[in-house]
This record gives structure tokens, sequence and C-alpha cells, in this order.
């Protein structure tokens, strides 16, 4: 039995917690409703500072100067593992030109695993750039097509070409060579989990609720987070193994394409495997091996290709 004096400090510390709750979720509220009325002004479409080069660099210094207010808010936001690996097995395999290129872009200490996360994180304060996270392609198309699935060029395909150019530009400012190398770090995993080449109807797999071992999610999040998570081992680790095997004549044959292949292949993928889930809402375990050595496979892609990507980009 606990005395008075205990039960009293019990309940002090209690109701201590509750006004902490209270006031982180206040300070959550009020940082977004700082970003709104930042960000709330009248702004061009994306498409078009997407193709006025001067525009964007506008738009890129007034963001990073935002940023630098706002550094020390928390991030609310997760899905990092596997885009850290992807940076890590691009770090792994970089020319000294290219890593010496990336060390003068990115501001000191950080690495391009953490460049590749940036996007989901204080890149999510930027509504106008949610769209470059991904595209959506007809059922009955055979693969993407710029004209008909992204007009206004405001998705990943056509992110990553051009950011790609920007990053390789010398006479660019660096703060905005800096948020290109963000988002091709970032772009290059995305374009290669199946989903995000997913279904409009579903957002990607979203809207689809899914179930393994107890544990009830969507499809996209399982596919960005708990097949990540079921491989063993710390994500250096997990980088480390997945090209332990990869043999000279894989490399070379991954280090070819462009954003619009790499895209079709996440569109077939997802199509023969992912939203073949059966009839159940309970994922299957021969369903769960198989995309995990497809998420696999893809993981090496995307880090071998970004490495090819910026090793030509900073020659």
């Amino acid at each position: 039995m606990r005395s008075a004096s205990e039960k009293a400090a019990a309940v002090s510390a209690l109701r201590n917690d509750g006004k902490q709750m209270e006031l982180r979720a206040c300070a959550k509220k009020d940082f977004e409703t700082k970003q709104s009325s930042v960000f709330a002004a009248p702004r061009l479409p994306l498409a078009h500072l997407l193709t006025a080069k001067s525009g964007l660099i506008g738009i890129f210094l007034s963001t990073f100067f935002v940023f630098n207010l706002l550094r020390l808010t928390p991030a609310f936001s997760w899905f990092d593992k596997g885009h850290r690996i992807v940076g890590l097995i691009a770090q792994a395999n970089l020319t000294a030109d290219a890593r010496k290129e990336i060390e003068k872009i990115l501001p000191g200490g950080m690495t391009l695993a953490d460049a590749a996360i940036w996007p989901d994180h204080e890149g999510r304060s930027i509504r106008d750039f949610d769209p470059l996270h991904y595209v959506r392609i007809p059922e009955a198309a055979s693969g993407y097509d710029q004209g008909r699935d992204c007009p206004e060029k405001n998705c990943m395909v056509e992110a990553l070409k051009w950011f790609s150019t920007v990053i390789a530009d010398r006479n660019a400012p660096i703060m905005m060579r800096r948020l290109a190398l963000y988002y091709v770090a970032h772009l290059v995993g995305d374009m290669h989990q199946p989903l995000h080449a997913g279904r409009a109807m579903d957002q990607g797999g979203i809207d689809i609720s899914v179930s393994y071992r107890g544990q009830t999610t969507n499809l996209h999040f399982f596919w960005d987070t708990n097949l990540v998570e079921l491989e063993p081992g710390n994500e250096e680790e997990i980088a480390k193994r997945l090209t332990a095997n990869l043999t000279e004549k894989e490399r070379l044959k991954w280090q070819t394409g462009d954003p619009k292949q790499w895209t079709d292949e996440s569109l077939t993928l997802v199509r023969s495997h992912a939203y073949n889930t059966g009839s159940s809402v309970e994922l299957s375990n021969d369903y769960v091996e198989k995309a995990r050595a497809i998420v696999r496979r893809r993981l090496a892609q995307a880090g071998i290709r970004l490495a090819w990507l910026l090793n030509i980009a900073f020659k």
C-alpha cells in the first residue's frame, strides 16, 4: 500500500504529464498554423516554377530563410529507414569527385543518408511539393506518359529530371543545389517503391487496410515501412548486406535507364504483386516473403542508381 504522500505525488505527476501533453499539442498546432501563414501568400503554379529558373531560385532562397528560422522545430514525419538505406548504398558507390562535390553542397556533417530524408521532414512544409513524391498512371496504360500523367510536370518523374539538372549546374546558388540534392536523393528512393506509382483511386494504397501478425495499417505504409523493418540489422548493416553479393554484370545492368523507365518498373511490380493482397485483409506469409524480396532488390537498385546519377552529375 502506498502512503497518502506517495498517492498525492503520483496524482501530481499525472497532472503534470497531462499538462505537458496539452502543451505539446498546442505547440504543434501553433507550429502548423504558423506554417500555413508563412506559405499562404499567393503562389505561382508549381509547373511554372519548374520551367522558370529565376522564379524557382527565389522560392528556394525564401524557403531556406524560413527553415533557418524554424530549424529547431521538431518534424512530425516518419518513414526514414528505407531512404537512409538507399543513401548509404549510394554513398558507398560514389566516385571521389562526386563525394567531394556533395561535401561542398551539403551543410557540415550532413550525409547523403541524412539528405535523403529531408523532403519527408522539413520538405513537407512546402505543400506545393507534395505531388513530387509520386505519380498516378491509369490502369489501362502500359506505362508513364508525361502529357497524360504529369501535364503540369509536378510529379516524381519530371521533378527528378529537373532537380538532376540543377545539382549539376555549378553556376546555380549553393542553396538551390542543396535543396535539389535533397530531392534527388529522396525521389530516387520514392521512385523504386512500387506504390509510389499506384492507383489514384486508393491514393497509392493508402486507402487499403491490411493486417499482418496482429498489426493493422494501410498497404502503402506496409510497403514503405513494415517490410523494411522486417529486415534484420541496422541501416548500415542492411545497406552492406543488400549489395554484398552484387555482381558487376548486375551493377552495370542497373546503371541504365531514366526516371520514366524506373517508374515503369514500379508500375509493373505494383500491378503484378503489391495490389494482389487476396480477398482477406490479413496478408499471407507468401505475399509478405515475395514482397520482402522485391523491397530488397528495389532498395539496392535505388542506391546503385542514385550513385550513378550523382557520379554523372559531378564529373
